[in-house]
Formats: C-alpha cells, structure tokens, sequence
C-alpha cells in the first residue's frame, strides 16, 4: 500500500462519524505542586483560553488541517494567555543556590491551529513571550504566599534575566486501538507525540496514551502528556457531552530550556562580589527526561472540568528529588 494511502485511510474510515459539537470553548486552568505539600521546581501554572468554534481552513491554512490528507475534519484557532513560575527547594534562602533550579518566570501567548478526527488529532503551535521582571512572577508569587501565609520568597533578585522567547511546535495524537467496552464506554490507547524547537525549549518526545469512557473519538487529543496544562479543552471539539479515565507516559529529549540555562546576571554579580567563580552557580540541563499523568474529565453540552495528577523527572542534573509532581484544575465552558 502507497505511504499516502495509508495515512488516509484511519480518516476516510471513520469520514461518517458526525463531529456534533462546533462551538467555541473559554478554560481556565491551574497548576500547582502545593497538593504535595511543596513549593520547588514547576510549582505553578495559570492558563486561560478561548478556542473558536467551527472554521473553513482558509488556503493558506489548508495544509495545516487533517482534511488535506482526506476525510472530515473540524479546524479550530485557539488563543491562549499563561504564566508558569518555576523556583528552587529552598524559597528562604537569601543567597543563591549551586546545583538548584533557578528561579525562572515565563508570561507568554500561544497561537494553536486545532484539527481534529475521530481516529487523529493535532495542534500546531506558536509560543511567545518573555522571562524575567516582565513575566511578573516575583509579584504574583509574593501575593499569594502573603493571602496563604505560606514562605516569603527571598531569591527572586536571581531570576533568569529578562528576554523575548519563543518557540513553534507540532503535537499529535493518533489512535491506535479502541474498542467497545461496557454501557456504551470504550478502551483506547494511542500515541503522542510532540516536537517544539525554539529559544524557550526544544525537544522532541513520545508515549502512550490509555483511555477509558464515553464518546472518546469526540474528545482526541484533549487530554496530554505533560506537567504544563495536561488538559486542552478546545480539542474536545467532536463531542456534545461524555467523560473519561486517562493515563499517560512519554520520554522525551530535550534540547535546550531556558528556564534551566538562562542568563542570570544578579547571580554573576553575587558571585563576583563575594570572590566567587560565577560557573559554581551553572545548572545544567538533564537532556533525557520522562513525564507521566493520570485523569478524569467530564463534560456536558455547556460546560466540564478536569482533575489531573502529573510526575516528572528532574529537568536538570543533582537535582534534590528524583520525582516531582503537581496537580491540574481545568475549568471551562462552551458557548
């Protein structure tokens, strides 16, 4: 069978199934590691999202839909707006850390295309924004550990310093196996993959994808394999109401992060004043790396939420812990 015929053939397949659900999708979600009781590493996330609804691909955009392989499709744009905070295991302490994760704050803006199957979804991905005193991540964090009476912290002053970043990036998920289980719910398991390349981070990485519920070919692709916002509401685009059970692992390489290698001049200067060589106070990447997930969604016709529990393996060598996790919350609605 030719390459191309063989692509196609999961769409055309599954061409009849009817993608009920056109409408456009507001989410909020949030991440933090304060569930485990810690405050280190990622330790939080806020994400807010519009996805629109149902769209024509517009030629330029045609080659970015799934319909130019064959079948149909529902096409969507989602914009998004997020800030992720990143801190070492000691937020008191008042001078930096060797071998520790740096501070790191990153507010920035996604443009996704979203073309979505029964049998395969994908998003291609345009991320921008800006890490240090910009990314506002001192403030916000020194707001709400002053509301929770949690830790001041005291190490902000060695932040990544301020630049423009931003990355592009492709994520599939294409359906393997499903099969019809009991009281209309199926199993299912796919593959994700994903790839992004940029000054933010690069890499590349796969894994495995176990579902069980309702309506699954009208939900592919919303729930990820990721530490960072695992949930996508906008790519439950074929669906008027279901839930499901998910559980996830992928292993990935990474290239570049600058939440890890970034510049810090305040640390350089710490150390310069202080006698020190500032390369006592580099952290370097861990290029392999794995990332797990487990979940339950559910939604009607107007709204749904999503819970999520993520594990990682450290981003960066000596790191303290060989695990780290965090807890997701989505919140959204279709309108």
């Amino acid at each position: 069978m030719k390459l191309k015929h063989a692509l196609i053939l999961p769409l055309v397949m599954a061409s009849t199934v009817a993608l009920a659900s056109d409408k456009s999708t507001l989410s909020f979600a949030l991440d933090n590691d304060g569930v485990f009781g810690v405050d280190q590493d990622y330790t939080n996330g806020l994400f807010l999202s519009y996805t629109s609804g149902a769209i024509t691909p517009y030629p330029i955009f045609s080659p970015l839909s799934l319909s130019f392989w064959g079948g149909s499709t529902l096409d969507k744009f989602e914009f998004s707006i997020g800030h992720k905070m990143y801190t070492p295991s000691d937020i008191e302490a008042t001078t930096p850390l060797p071998n520790d994760r740096p501070y790191a704050g990153y507010l920035h803006s996604e443009f996704n295309y979203i073309s979505l199957h029964p049998q395969q979804a994908h998003r291609f991905n345009l991320t921008l924004g800006t890490t240090g005193e910009s990314a506002l991540s001192e403030e916000a964090q020194k707001l709400v550990h002053s509301i929770t009476k949690s830790d001041e912290p005291q190490g902000w002053g060695y932040q990544v310093d301020e630049k423009f970043v931003g990355s592009v990036g492709y994520l599939s998920h294409f359906n393997l196996w499903r099969q019809r289980s009991i009281a209309n719910t199926d199993w299912e398991i796919s593959n994700v993959s994903e790839i992004n390349a940029g000054n933010f981070r690069s890499d590349v990485s796969t894994g495995f994808m176990l579902r069980w519920g309702s309506d699954l070919g009208g939900s592919m692709g919303a729930a990820n394999i990721d530490n960072e916002n695992p949930f996508r509401a906008g790519m439950l685009g074929g669906s008027q109401g279901g839930w499901f059970i998910f559980a996830g692992a992928e292993a990935r390489y990474r290239f570049n992060d600058i939440t890890i290698e970034g510049d810090r001049s305040g640390v350089e200067q710490y150390a310069i004043d202080n006698g020190e060589d500032p390369s006592l106070y580099d952290v370097e990447l861990e290029n392999v790396q794995a990332t797990g997930v487990a979940g339950f969604a559910w939604y009607n016709q107007s709204f749904g939420a999503t819970l999520t529990a993520t594990a990682k393996t450290p981003d960066y060598k000596n790191a303290a812990e060989s695990i780290y996790g965090t807890g997701a919350f989505t919140l959204y609605a279709f309108f």
